[in-house]
């Protein structure tokens, strides 16, 4: 249930990190550690209080689970300089996985569009099959 909160984790990160950089169009050490996972969990316990008492721990682990991919998508791109702060506040200090830049996985999306296409319509399948059964 509340898949959708999933979708909204996968962007928390850059909205708490990188839309306040793109709308002020400059960086302030304030804004950086919102592109975090101690950022991440922050906003994600803020917004879980949008929704009612009973369903905010499946809100927060939803969202959680999406802002965890996004940063570990992250944290396997190359960078110039120091792109990802990933123990603030303990550390400033930023390292990474380089596996592909930022700009690659752009690449993969016409691999990915078949495969997000294949798994839905092997999931209809399997519901309409079951729905005959009963």
């Amino acid at each position: 249930t509340y898949r959708e909160l999933y979708f909204v984790g996968l962007i928390l990160p850059d909205l708490l990190g990188r839309l306040p950089m793109v709308l002020y169009k400059k960086s302030y050490w304030f804004i950086t550690p919102g592109h975090t996972p101690i950022g991440a969990l922050i906003g994600a316990y803020l917004i879980s209080f949008l929704f009612e008492e009973n369903i905010r721990p499946i809100v927060f682990r939803n969202i959680t689970i999406g802002a965890a991919f996004h940063l570990l998508l992250d944290l396997l791109q190359r960078h110039v300089t120091d792109a990802y702060f990933w123990f603030f506040p303990l550390s400033w200090r930023s390292f990474e996985i380089p596996l592909f830049w930022p700009d690659r996985s752009i690449d993969i999306i016409p691999y990915l569009l078949p495969a997000v296409v294949s798994f839905h319509l092997l999931r209809w399948m399997l519901r309409r099959k079951r729905a005959r059964r009963q």
